[in-house]
């Protein structure tokens, strides 16, 4: 039996010196998920963070990759080995390599807060290169860890454009709200621009998201995104790539997002972004109520020049960044 080129871990190998620790901690995962009912973000099969992971695996499995994920014997585990998330999947997956198991390691993007957490282990040696979800959290890892330069690169995950698409017999005349935030933000915040869009006439709904509560499932957000034709988005402070945003871009839905460009994240000051991935084709930025009104205004006469779908179709589809990510380890 061949073995295939990539190996996907998010999770330790129940073997060597993690057997009964892993074990006991899959055991005590499926009792959980058999008692408990589970959240929108979490799932027994994509483990680590579910967009990305879901991401890359099934746009893995689109483009026919030659791939396994979470193998769960040595035999099974390929000379090529990505560490989506978990600093213990990252310990284990370097001692493999230091043992001769693996031949090229590379770890992200959800591993870590900073490079320098856990005694910098994502400047590790005998990690060949490192994966981040966007430049500016590329440049805070270099910052704190030069030695990085050169072997570390940003990669976003995809969106499934099969699930996430318009629906073409719903007329979309409303404008959506999508208002993200941590408990300490000002719950109002969001009412000027609510009231300026229902002063000139719009439909407006309001989805609110507030960190570490979903508060709703990708088939309600595809419902309100499908009667929308414009998103006007806020963020907590920033985004390390922006999904919610690619998912609405994928139904067609461009967007008008709020900027911020720096952040206090653990006590540290850096300069961020709400929207990575932003650009002509699918959204503009604005900076306060004033500018809002002014690229709202830009919006309404220049509609039909945004295409958001045909811009994620090329970019962030599941297939299109499961193939760079493929290709670039496996030319590494």
């Amino acid at each position: 039996m061949v073995k295939p080129k990539l190996t996907i871990l998010t999770d330790p190998m129940a073997v060597g010196q993690d057997i009964f620790s892993e074990t006991a901690r899959r055991f005590a995962r499926r009792l959980k998920y058999a008692v408990l009912e589970r959240s929108p973000t979490s799932h027994p099969r994509f483990r680590g963070h579910f967009a990305v992971t879901r991401s890359l695996v099934e746009g893995l499995e689109k483009i026919g990759a030659d791939f396994n994920y979470n193998p769960t014997r040595l035999s099974q585990l390929d000379e090529t080995v990505i560490v989506l998330a978990g600093v213990r999947t990252l310990r284990q997956a370097i001692r493999l390599k230091q043992a001769g198991r693996i031949r090229k390691l590379f770890a992200g993007p959800n591993v870590v807060h900073f490079s320098s957490d856990f005694g910098s282990i994502l400047a590790s040696p005998d990690v060949d290169a490192v994966v981040t979800p966007c430049d500016w959290v590329t440049e805070n890892y270099v910052t704190d860890n030069p030695s990085l330069l050169g072997r570390i690169f940003a990669w976003p995950a995809g969106v499934d454009t099969a699930f996430w698409k318009p629906d073409a017999g719903i007329k979309r005349e409303r404008i959506l709200i999508f208002d993200k935030h941590p408990a300490t933000d000002d719950p109002e915040r969001i009412q000027p621009f609510a009231d300026y869009l229902h002063d000139q006439g719009w439909t407006v709904d309001v989805l609110k998201r507030q960190r570490g509560k979903v508060g709703y499932t990708r088939e309600s957000y595809l419902q309100l995104l499908q009667h929308t034709c414009l998103m006007v988005g806020f963020t907590g402070g920033s985004e390390s790539q922006g999904i919610a945003w690619a998912e609405a871009w994928a139904a067609d839905v461009p967007t008008l997002l709020w900027r911020n460009t720096q952040q206090v994240l653990h006590g540290r000051l850096l300069h961020v972004s709400t929207a990575p991935y932003l650009c002509e084709q699918n959204g503009l930025f604005f900076d306060d109520l004033e500018q809002f009104k002014q690229q709202f205004a830009h919006w309404q006469v220049h509609r039909t020049q945004f295409a958001p779908r045909k811009w994620v179709l090329e970019n962030m589809s599941d297939e299109v960044c499961a193939r760079q990510l493929y290709e670039k380890v496996m030319l590494c």
